[in-house]
């Protein structure tokens, strides 16, 4: 990736099990109306900081809630659906037989497991999932492996987000953890600096 091109980072919006405090991972839950309005919001936001009238590309996991902020975002950008390209490389961590479950409720049922992952979560995984390596691992076999273009539209997960984030701007591990995860707003990420707009 070169200097000229920019990435703009995208959370999408909120859903039921964000509401409720559910790990979500590789399973699904719909956007809320507030979801989906961030989502315009956000299509809103971008249209202020540049004019979409060269080449743009938009790379999206293919997880139903960033798939449907995608379609929102670029039906309100007037950006073809045909043009957003399922990138299962960006989705979230899967956090295995957690999905689902609310904090509390992980911490009664698998007090042992949370208790190890808590210490490193960078290298111990959510029983049957995945954990921060593995993330980073294939988060930066796509960035590394992509043709971006030069305005490039990412809509993935808050802890995918935080990962991309980190590879950009060759953040350590600590430092990936001290990320926020904004649903309102996004990143623009040019010259290995990062600004948030919101």
């Amino acid at each position: 990736m070169n200097s000229n091109n920019a990435i703009f980072l995208f959370r999408h919006g909120e859903t039921d099990w964000n509401v409720h405090s559910k790990r979500q991972g590789h399973l699904d839950s719909p956007l809320t109306q507030r979801g989906q309005l961030q989502a315009k919001e956000n299509a809103r936001r971008l249209r202020h900081q540049l004019p979409l009238d060269g080449e743009v590309a938009v790379f999206a996991s293919p997880l139903g809630r960033a798939r449907d902020t995608a379609l929102i975002m670029a039906k309100d950008l007037e950006i073809s659906k045909q043009a957003i390209v399922n990138e299962p490389r960006l989705m979230e961590c899967s956090f295995g037989i957690w999905e689902g479950l609310t904090t509390s409720e992980i911490k009664a049922r698998y007090p042992e497991e949370w208790q190890a992952r808590s210490k490193d979560k960078w290298n111990v995984p959510a029983p049957s999932g995945e954990f921060y390596a593995d993330v980073h691992a294939r988060v930066s076999e796509w960035y590394e492996a992509v043709s971006f273009a030069e305005t490039n539209l990412v809509i993935c997960h808050g802890l995918t987000s935080r990962v991309l984030r980190g590879i950009y701007s060759n953040l350590s591990q600590h430092q990936v953890f001290e990320l926020n995860e904004p649903q309102d707003g996004f990143f623009a990420l040019r010259d290995r600096t990062e600004v948030f707009v919101e």
